[in-house]
């Protein structure tokens, strides 16, 4: 995201510098102002999230008029975005490890279903996943413990026989475990002190990469 909203932000406006367009490209990811929350809280449509922070970002950067921006930004920040979509080395071989297991896989998402498909079809990954349930679904997205049971449900799992593993803590492991799954916080990252108290006080699983996953379900996590 980081690099997509540098790129479309450069294409839009070139006289802003290369450290003005990485640093509006930082500022698009980080969304200060919390619009995607609100988005995934149900209180705004993904066009009203999107458009919000544009024009937060037109705000704090100077940046100046553009003709039909909205779409302008959209149209070159999606190509970006689409160049710069990785997948982590972990991820096949832990879809791989469940399938030889038996284990159905599932996919919840706070992000739109639109920009979901997209980066299923970037990473090759279309008809991995035994469900898919995004914001969408429900017209909400995690945190809310809804959205757990949600996906449970579409694998026909009970929720305390369900690993939850996500990259953020709050909205991922902590949503999660509250909800009632076991959930495994993904920190790629060396952790904070003050978050990994958190996670030991919320009984949260902490792993620094899904080849750890399958040990996960190898024995009682509980």
């Amino acid at each position: 995201m980081v690099s997509a909203g540098q790129a479309a932000v450069g294409q839009l406006w070139p006289r802003a510098g290369e450290h003005a367009c990485h640093a509006a490209g930082v500022h698009f990811h980080a969304d200060p102002r919390g619009y995607f929350g609100r988005f995934t809280a149900g209180q705004m449509s993904f066009a009203q999230m999107r458009s919000a922070r544009l024009a937060d970002l037109i705000e704090t950067f100077a940046l100046g008029e553009v003709e039909e921006v909205g779409a302008a930004f959209e149209d070159a920040y999606e190509a970006a975005f689409a160049a710069n979509v990785r997948l982590f080395d972990d991820v096949r071989p832990l879809l791989q490890a469940a399938g030889a297991a038996g284990i159905p896989v599932g996919l919840l998402t706070n992000s739109s279903s639109a920009y979901t498909e997209l980066k299923l079809e970037i990473t090759g990954l279309c008809g991995a996943f035994a469900s898919v349930a995004t914001r969408d679904s429900l017209g909400f997205g995690k945190p809310d413990a809804r959205a757990f049971h949600h996906g449970c449900r579409l694998l026909a799992s009970a929720p305390a026989q369900t690993i939850y593993v996500g990259d953020d803590i709050e909205i991922d492991a902590l949503a999660a475990s509250r909800a009632g799954l076991c959930a495994a916080w993904l920190a790629r990252e060396p952790v904070d002190p003050p978050d990994a108290q958190r996670a030991r006080e919320g009984g949260i699983l902490v792993v620094s990469s899904l080849s750890q996953v399958p040990g996960l379900w190898a024995k009682d996590v509980r």
